[in-house]
This record gives structure tokens, C-alpha cells and sequence, in this order.
């Protein structure tokens, strides 16, 4: 989930979610320095750090969904509202038309 994130992120999301990737990272670096499989305590350090993610991950998701909806909205939007006809029209016509 952690390298699906980083990697779907758009430049300009990802100032967005800098503070809750930080955290992710924070969380993640005993993984990284100290712990191993066979640690003691490794359980309760991967439930919070997948607990961690999966918010990050949902959020994404949520962004990602939304943005998805606002371009099929403006889709609909980039057609015109108004079409003009080539031959003149009395104003009452345009107006009905309209």
C-alpha cells in the first residue's frame, strides 16, 4: 500500500499528504534500523504502521475518486450549452430555443 501511494501520487498531491507521509516514515524507520522478523514487539510495531497506512491509503483513494467525479462532471460541462444556428432567427425564437 505504502509504494502503491507514493507511486499514484501526482506532483501536485502529494504537498497535500507531506505531513502524513512523514508520519508513515517515521513510523516505518524502527522497521528499517533496528527491528526484525524476530523481534520481540514486532506485532504491535506492524499493526501501527499498517494502521497508519491504510488511513493514508483510504485518503488517496477518497482524492483519487473525487477527482475522478469532478472530471467526469466538467466532461459533460465541455459541450456546448448553446448551439447557433446560421440563419437568422427572430429573438423570441433564440430566446425559446435558448
Amino acid at each position: 500500500m505504502y509504494n502503491d501511494i507514493l507511486a499514484t501520487l501526482l506532483p501536485v498531491e502529494k504537498p497535500l499528504l507531506a505531513d502524513r507521509i512523514e508520519r508513515i516514515n517515521k513510523a516505518l524507520q524502527p522497521g528499517i534500523e533496528q527491528l526484525k522478523w524476530n523481534s520481540p514487539n514486532i506485532d504491535p510495531f506492524i499493526n501501527q504502521c499498517m494502521y497508519i497506512v491504510k488511513e493514508v491509503d483510504e485518503l488517496v483513494k477518497k482524492m483519487k475518486e473525487n477527482v475522478k467525479k469532478m472530471v467526469e462532471m466538467m466532461t459533460k460541462w465541455e459541450k456546448p450549452l448553446f448551439e447557433r444556428k446560421n440563419k437568422p432567427m427572430f429573438p423570441d425564437d433564440l430566446e425559446q430555443t435558448h
